[in-house]
C-alpha cells in the first residue's frame, strides 16, 4: 500500500499504552488482594515461616495494613476490619482499572481497523461513500459499539469480509460518451423531433455497447458510462459508435445540427459487484474516464496511457499533449468524417 503502519499512529499508540497501564494496575490490585489475604493461608501451611520470601511478603502486608488503619475508619461493630476493607477496596480498584483497560483497548481496537480500512480505501481509489465500503463500515460501527466478549468475533468477521471484497476486485476498461453540445443541438427544435432523434441515438450506443460486450452502463440524460473486460472492447464500442454517426447524421436524426460524442476510456482495479448498479460503483478509475472525456475532441476517443499498454489495437493512437488527473492522454480520431 502506502507504506504506512496504522499501529505507528500517535493517537493509537496512545490508547495501547493507557490498556496496557490499566491492565497492570489491575494485576497489582489482584497481586496487594492476595498478599492480605496470605496471613489467612499461612497458618495452613506447614513450615511457611521458615521461607524468606513469605516473611518478607508477611512483613510488607503488616507494614500496608497499619497504613490503612492509620488512615482510614476500619473497626466496624468494634472489630478490627483494616485488612477485609483493604481486599475489598483493592478488589473494587482492581475491576475499575480492568474495565478501563478493556475500553482502551475496544478503542485501540476500533482505531486500528479504522486506519486500516483509510489506507486500504486509499489504496483501492474508493471514495468515502461508495457502497462496497458498508458492510466494511457496518462492522466497524459494531465493533465500536461491541462489548469485549463479542469484539473478537466481529473482529473475525471484519476480516472476512473484507477478504470477500477482496475478491471482488477486478481489472476492468471504462467506457464514457457523452454527446456534444447537447443542449444547444436541442435549443429551436420541436419536443418531438428531439425525442425522436436523442431516443435513436441511445439506441445506436446501445447497440455498439452490446455488440463489444457491455458488463453495465449507466445513462445520464445524454452520457453514458459503461463497463467492459477489455480496454480493446471498450475502444472497439467507442470506434463504432463514431463510425455508426455518420449514417445516423444523414438518415436518421431530424434536428438541425449533427451528433457528435467525445469519448473517454480509462482502465484499471476496480471493486466490481455484479448484482450492483454501475451508478452506485464509487472508485477513482471511473471518475477519471468521466474526467477523460471531457477533455476529449468531438469525434475522438482519448484513453489514458496506463489503459494503452494493455490495449493490442493502439493503430491510430498519438499522444494527446493534454494532462487529465496525472495522466498522460493518446487520442484517436476518426479520419473520414463526412460532418
Amino acid at each position: 500500500m502506502n507504506g504506512n503502519d496504522p499501529s505507528t499512529s500517535p493517537r493509537l499508540v496512545l490508547l495501547n499504552f493507557y490498556s496496557t497501564i490499566m491492565r497492570l494496575l489491575s494485576g497489582v490490585m489482584v497481586g496487594l488482594i492476595l498478599l492480605f489475604l496470605l496471613p489467612v493461608i499461612t497458618p495452613y501451611l506447614e513450615n511457611a515461616h521458615e521461607f524468606r520470601y513469605i516473611r518478607s511478603a508477611l512483613t510488607v502486608q503488616a507494614a500496608l495494613e497499619q497504613g490503612v488503619r492509620s488512615s482510614f475508619p476500619t473497626k466496624i461493630a468494634g472489630k478490627d476490619m483494616s485488612r477485609w476493607l483493604a481486599i475489598l477496596a483493592f478488589f473494587i480498584l482492581s475491576s475499575s482499572f480492568s474495565k478501563s483497560g478493556e475500553k482502551f483497548y475496544g478503542k485501540a481496537q476500533y482505531l486500528r481497523y479504522k486506519l486500516s480500512m483509510e489506507e486500504w480505501k486509499e489504496y483501492m481509489h474508493l471514495s468515502d461513500n461508495a457502497i462496497v465500503l458498508s458492510p466494511l463500515n457496518r462492522k466497524l460501527e459494531q465493533i465500536k459499539n461491541a462489548k469485549s466478549r463479542d469484539r473478537e468475533q466481529l473482529l473475525k468477521e471484519f476480516a472476512e469480509t473484507k477478504k470477500r471484497l477482496d475478491a471482488m476486485g477486478r481489472d476492468l476498461a471504462f467506457l464514457s460518451v457523452d454527446v456534444v453540445d447537447s443542449t444547444g443541438m436541442k435549443s429551436g427544435e420541436e419536443r418531438a423531433a428531439i425525442e425522436h432523434d436523442f431516443k435513436e441515438y441511445r439506441r445506436l450506443v446501445e447497440r455498439a455497447l452490446a455488440a463489444s460486450g457491455c458488463l453495465k452502463a449507466t445513462w445520464t440524460p445524454d452520457g453514458v458510462m459503461s463497463c467492459f473486460t477489455t480496454v480493446d472492447a471498450a475502444v472497439r464500442s467507442a470506434q463504432e459508435v463514431i463510425d455508426a454517426l455518420e449514417d445516423f447524421n444523414h438518415h436518421v436524426k431530424t434536428i438541425r445540427r449533427n451528433f457528435s460524442v467525445r469519448c473517454g476510456v480509462n482502465f484499471g482495479f476496480v471493486y466490481f459487484d455484479d448484482s450492483m448498479p454501475l451508478e452506485d460503483i464509487s472508485d477513482r478509475v471511473i471518475d477519471v474516464a468521466a474526467h477523460i472525456q471531457k477533455k476529449a475532441k468531438p469525434n475522438s476517443i482519448c484513453v489514458a496511457k496506463q489503459a494503452i499498454e494493455p490495449l493490442n489495437g493502439r493503430e491510430g493512437f498519438e499522444p494527446a499533449g493534454t494532462m487529465v488527473d496525472g495522466y498522460e492522454l493518446y487520442e484517436w480520431r476518426k479520419r473520414a468524417a463526412a460532418y
